[in-house]
């Protein structure tokens, strides 16, 4: 992050992002999940909220104990890297707090890891149905031109680049799963829902695609129930399977509060009359398409997919709306200080199906070299925006139409001034050197068979 700015970065583990972290300290260092070891961390210069005492998700609860109202999939995901950064800090001598060094650079590894296996996955879901290059660039659109690059490295503890992986493995699986419902592929999808779900709790809303996959018509529809019902005895153990990845959460839930189910959300929720729909898709403040144009093209895939990718057609047609107006719903529907509205790189592998729709219709030189200007342009300014909002030059929240070309004057006149030997170029210079030869491969790869 020293590429960004001359300010000190933040640490890794932070906000939201603390909370869904606080499990394995817990766990594997202090044995103790009442959380009362967390006490000496609500310092002044990272307080409790006065109003409510809550800290990071972490509230006081009852004798002393404290309740975490995030789940733990994140911290499941997080297993591996925080025990590998665990041995290496008792190897160096530093100190085993969960928060030195290893244990932020692991975190801040196993985002880049999850981002790049979900770029993969996507990738491997395009290419049963469109060419190598189509599939490829895609891909590089989302992670260049959204804010999925941001959540890859800079806010790599919240949970989003998790979900996509999870999801876009999912989705993967889906059609693999109904050709051949094999006990291997039934248990490795269950442990994927489950721990989707344990990631973030409206990612249930994917089995509405995973079960309407394929799906054009009421004849279709009959005969999935059908297909369903008649394999009702493996759906079971999927289910028990689903629930043994899900009872370490029940059981702390358990331990803290007596109760096996509960919403740890307390004092927030939904407002399902009053959904934000415009606002969480064209807001100023963190709207969906004004932060990310490049993704405006994902509509004109929505409208062609029906012709050109029907197995998928209905499956996002009803999945969609419905999840847009769960989210939007939120009594926050910002979700928090971001850069872009970051909810939306949960469903990035459904609308990379409908951006690949639209990169393989475009035949014409002319419409070519549009869309290559038009994709270039919003790569560039998602970078230099993503650049002012590492540098503090972009807020998080309440951004105005004023403060958005202030920012875009300003910045740029600082960028033609100091730019081109640090920060901004930095960005660039890592993206072309990691990147650039990967596209060049893509650019020059020749069309392998396509998956069945």
């Amino acid at each position: 992050m020293l590429l960004t700015t001359s300010k000190l970065p933040p640490p890794i583990i932070r906000s939201d992002g603390e909370g869904y972290y606080l499990y394995l300290p817990a766990v594997f260092i202090h044995h103790d999940l009442t959380l009362q070891w967390t006490q000496p961390l609500h310092t002044k210069d990272d307080p409790a909220d006065p109003a409510t005492g809550e800290w990071h998700g972490v509230t006081p609860y009852r004798n002393g104990t404290y309740f975490n109202k995030y789940t733990i999939g994140q911290a499941i995901l997080w297993t591996p890297f925080f025990l590998a950064a665990h041995i290496l800090t008792i190897l160096t001598g530093q100190p085993a707090t969960g928060f030195t060094g290893w244990y932020q650079a692991a975190i801040g590894f196993a985002a880049a890891f999850y981002a790049s296996l979900g770029c993969v996955m996507i990738y491997l879901l395009l290419r049963r149905y469109f060419s190598v290059k189509v599939s490829y660039f895609a891909v590089l659109t989302l992670l260049l031109g959204t804010n999925m690059f941001s959540y890859a490295t800079y806010d790599s503890s919240f949970t989003h680049v998790y979900s996509l992986f999870l999801i876009a493995t999912i989705l993967y699986l889906t059609p693999k799963w109904y050709a051949n419902m094999t006990y291997r592929t039934s248990i490795l999808l269950a442990v994927l829902l489950a721990l989707n779900v344990l990631v973030r709790q409206t990612n249930i809303l994917i089995l509405l695609p995973v079960f309407l996959w394929d799906v054009t018509n009421l004849k279709r529809l009959r005969q999935r129930a059908g297909l369903l019902w008649h394999q009702r005895a493996k759906l079971a153990i999927m289910a028990e399977v689903g629930f043994i990845v899900a009872l370490p959460q029940l059981l702390y839930w358990h331990y803290i509060t007596g109760k096996w189910f509960i919403f740890s959300y307390r004092g927030e929720g939904f407002h399902f009359l009053h959904p934000q729909i415009f606002n969480i898709l064209f807001s100023t403040d963190r709207g969906f398409f004004f932060w990310a144009p490049v993704l405006l093209l994902s509509l004109i895939g929505f409208v062609l997919i029906r012709r050109h990718l029907k197995e998928w057609s209905t499956a996002l047609y009803v999945f969609l709306p419905v999840w847009l107006w769960v989210v939007s719903s939120w009594h926050s529907w910002q979700f928090g200080e971001s850069y872009g509205h970051r909810i939306f790189i949960d469903i990035f592998p459904l609308l990379a199906l409908a951006l690949a729709v639209v990169y393989s219709r475009v035949k014409s030189p002319i419409a070519q070299k549009t869309l290559i200007a038009y994709v270039c342009l919003c790569v560039f300014a998602n970078l230099f925006l993503m650049y002012q909002f590492w540098a503090y030059g972009l807020p998080g929240s309440d951004t105005t139409m004023r403060i958005y070309m202030h920012v875009w004057r300003h910045g740029l006149a600082a960028l033609f001034h100091n730019g081109f030997t640090f920060g901004f170029l930095g960005i660039v210079c890592l993206v072309s050197l990691t990147i650039g030869p990967l596209t060049h491969y893509f650019l020059v790869a020749k069309e392998r068979v396509r998956p069945t």
